[in-house]
Protein backbone atom coordinates (compact mmCIF):
# COMPACT_ATOMS: atom_id res chain seq x y z
CA UNK A 1 0.00 0.00 0.00
CA UNK A 2 1.46 2.80 -1.00
CA UNK A 3 1.37 6.28 0.71
CA UNK A 4 2.93 9.95 0.18
CA UNK A 5 3.29 12.63 2.98
CA UNK A 6 6.28 14.89 4.35
CA UNK A 7 8.90 14.61 6.80
CA UNK A 8 8.22 16.95 9.93
CA UNK A 9 11.05 15.99 12.24
CA UNK A 10 14.51 14.22 12.14
CA UNK A 11 15.02 12.12 14.97
CA UNK A 12 19.05 10.15 14.44
CA UNK A 13 18.37 7.46 12.18
CA UNK A 14 14.16 7.77 12.46
CA UNK A 15 11.66 10.37 10.79
CA UNK A 16 8.20 11.49 11.52
CA UNK A 17 5.82 11.65 8.60
CA UNK A 18 2.61 13.84 7.96
CA UNK A 19 0.16 11.82 6.04
CA UNK A 20 -3.75 12.54 5.11
CA UNK A 21 -5.64 10.03 7.00
CA UNK A 22 -7.71 7.95 4.28
CA UNK A 23 -11.71 7.40 5.38
CA UNK A 24 -10.51 3.49 4.85
CA UNK A 25 -8.23 3.88 7.50
CA UNK A 26 -11.22 3.99 10.07
CA UNK A 27 -11.22 4.79 13.82
CA UNK A 28 -8.93 1.86 15.06
CA UNK A 29 -6.62 4.21 17.26
CA UNK A 30 -3.54 2.74 15.78
CA UNK A 31 -2.25 5.69 14.29
CA UNK A 32 -2.90 8.22 17.34
CA UNK A 33 -5.30 10.62 15.40
CA UNK A 34 -8.77 11.36 16.34
CA UNK A 35 -12.10 10.89 14.83
CA UNK A 36 -11.65 14.52 13.21
CA UNK A 37 -8.23 14.83 12.32
CA UNK A 38 -7.50 14.10 8.94
CA UNK A 39 -3.93 14.14 9.28
CA UNK A 40 -1.53 11.35 11.24
CA UNK A 41 2.17 11.21 11.83
CA UNK A 42 3.63 7.96 11.53
CA UNK A 43 7.30 6.93 12.08
CA UNK A 44 9.73 5.23 9.92
CA UNK A 45 13.50 4.78 9.33
CA UNK A 46 15.39 7.19 7.17
CA UNK A 47 17.35 4.84 5.37
CA UNK A 48 17.21 7.38 2.18
CA UNK A 49 18.73 10.45 3.73
CA UNK A 50 15.10 12.83 3.83
CA UNK A 51 15.20 16.61 5.50
CA UNK A 52 12.85 18.36 7.41
CA UNK A 53 10.06 19.11 4.75
CA UNK A 54 10.94 16.57 1.94
CA UNK A 55 7.47 15.16 0.79
CA UNK A 56 8.25 11.28 0.34
CA UNK A 57 6.61 8.23 -1.17
CA UNK A 58 6.19 4.97 1.28
CA UNK A 59 5.36 2.09 1.41
CA UNK A 60 3.49 -0.49 4.02
CA UNK A 61 3.10 -4.08 3.49
CA UNK A 62 -0.40 -4.71 2.59
CA UNK A 63 -0.13 -8.52 4.24
CA UNK A 64 1.61 -6.88 7.37
CA UNK A 65 -1.03 -4.13 7.62
CA UNK A 66 -3.87 -6.84 7.44
CA UNK A 67 -1.85 -8.70 10.25
CA UNK A 68 -1.89 -5.68 12.13
CA UNK A 69 -5.77 -5.35 11.63
CA UNK A 70 -6.25 -8.69 12.90
CA UNK A 71 -4.15 -7.76 15.99
CA UNK A 72 -6.02 -4.65 16.74
CA UNK A 73 -9.64 -5.92 15.65
CA UNK A 74 -9.91 -9.56 15.45
CA UNK A 75 -8.42 -10.89 19.04
CA UNK A 76 -10.31 -8.74 21.39
CA UNK A 77 -13.49 -10.29 19.20
CA UNK A 78 -12.39 -13.68 19.58
CA UNK A 79 -11.84 -12.57 23.46
CA UNK A 80 -15.82 -11.66 23.08
CA UNK A 81 -17.56 -14.16 21.70
CA UNK A 82 -15.68 -16.71 23.28
CA UNK A 83 -16.10 -15.03 26.69
CA UNK A 84 -19.82 -14.81 26.30
CA UNK A 85 -20.30 -18.33 24.86
CA UNK A 86 -18.07 -19.93 27.32
CA UNK A 87 -19.92 -17.94 30.15
CA UNK A 88 -23.29 -18.18 29.25
CA UNK A 89 -22.92 -22.09 28.80
CA UNK A 90 -21.55 -22.09 31.90
CA UNK A 91 -23.61 -20.38 33.66
CA UNK A 92 -26.64 -22.26 32.09
CA UNK A 93 -24.15 -25.85 33.75
CA UNK A 94 -24.76 -24.84 37.16
CA UNK A 95 -27.92 -24.31 36.76
CA UNK A 96 -28.32 -20.39 36.26
CA UNK A 97 -31.54 -19.11 35.20
CA UNK A 98 -31.26 -18.03 31.16
CA UNK A 99 -31.76 -14.68 31.37
CA UNK A 100 -29.12 -14.24 34.30
CA UNK A 101 -26.80 -16.30 32.59
CA UNK A 102 -27.20 -13.82 29.47
CA UNK A 103 -26.44 -11.00 31.39
CA UNK A 104 -23.41 -12.14 33.49
CA UNK A 105 -22.25 -13.88 29.88
CA UNK A 106 -22.11 -10.66 28.47
CA UNK A 107 -20.42 -8.80 30.86
CA UNK A 108 -17.75 -11.63 31.09
CA UNK A 109 -17.14 -11.37 27.32
CA UNK A 110 -16.71 -7.19 27.39
CA UNK A 111 -14.58 -7.94 30.50
CA UNK A 112 -12.37 -10.73 28.03
CA UNK A 113 -12.04 -8.17 25.35
CA UNK A 114 -10.91 -5.41 28.01
CA UNK A 115 -8.23 -7.66 28.79
CA UNK A 116 -7.08 -8.55 25.23
CA UNK A 117 -6.93 -4.77 24.89
CA UNK A 118 -4.83 -4.26 27.72
CA UNK A 119 -2.30 -7.15 26.80
CA UNK A 120 -2.00 -5.83 23.18
CA UNK A 121 -1.86 -2.17 24.52
CA UNK A 122 1.16 -3.92 27.15
CA UNK A 123 2.90 -5.07 23.81
CA UNK A 124 2.85 -2.07 21.50
CA UNK A 125 6.37 -1.64 22.38
CA UNK A 126 7.20 -4.89 21.13
CA UNK A 127 5.29 -4.49 18.50
CA UNK A 128 6.59 -1.16 17.42
CA UNK A 129 9.82 -2.43 17.12
CA UNK A 130 9.21 -4.79 15.00
CA UNK A 131 10.41 -3.68 11.72
CA UNK A 132 7.37 -5.26 9.42
CA UNK A 133 5.23 -3.12 11.19
CA UNK A 134 6.65 0.26 10.34
CA UNK A 135 6.29 2.34 7.06
CA UNK A 136 9.28 2.00 4.48
CA UNK A 137 10.23 5.46 2.86
CA UNK A 138 10.79 4.58 -1.20
CA UNK A 139 11.50 7.91 -2.57
CA UNK A 140 11.85 11.75 -2.22
CA UNK A 141 9.33 13.59 -4.48
CA UNK A 142 10.26 17.20 -4.20
CA UNK A 143 8.43 19.48 -7.17
CA UNK A 144 7.68 16.24 -8.60
CA UNK A 145 11.00 14.78 -8.70
CA UNK A 146 12.01 11.80 -7.50
CA UNK A 147 15.92 11.41 -6.35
Amino acid sequence: MKEFGKIIAVNGDKVDIKIQRHAACGECGACHVGKNQMEMILTSENSIGAQVGDEVELNIETVDFLSAVLIMYGIPLISLVLGILSGYYMLIAIGISEGMAQGIAALIGLFLMGISYAVIKSKEPLIKGMKKYSPVIISIRNNNTYR
